[in-house]
């Protein structure tokens, strides 16, 4: 994506974490709460959870950014330190990666189950996402 521009793929990695924070924002803020009280615990998907890992990736997003801000600041920095940050980041593209299933698998659905269409349409406009 930016090869060896650790300043823009540390510009693209902040840009990737606003848009996350957004999404975060609006999990925490409209459809936890929902999930919460119309749900409760689940196996596996337990609310509380997903609060969890969000905090886990941001804070692995944050050492991300610090890493790429070193190697920025670094003017011997090349492929070698390049790959080495791309192996460090299994962390975060798991954390990432799991997450997601998780909501595509346990949030999304459960509450499609207990939701009317004008219940689910309502959330999802107080999210910003508007259906077709």
């Amino acid at each position: 994506m930016v090869g060896l521009e650790f300043g823009r793929a540390l510009a693209e990695l902040e840009g990737f974490e606003r848009d996350l924070r957004v999404h975060m924002d609006d999990e925490e803020a409209h459809l936890l709460p929902v999930y919460r009280s119309r749900i409760g615990k689940v196996l596996g998907g337990d609310p509380d959870f997903f609060t969890l890992e969000h905090r886990n990736i941001l804070r692995n997003l944050e050492t991300s950014k610090e890493a790429l801000r070193r190697l920025a600041a670094d003017p011997q920095a090349g492929r070698r330190q390049a790959h080495e940050f791309l192996d460090q980041e299994w962390m975060l593209q798991n954390l990432i990666r799991h997450h997601d299933l998780r909501e595509k698998n346990i949030l999304y659905p459960k509450l499609d189950d207990v939701l009317s269409e004008p219940e689910r349409d309502e959330l999802l406009a107080r999210c910003g996402v508007l259906r077709k």
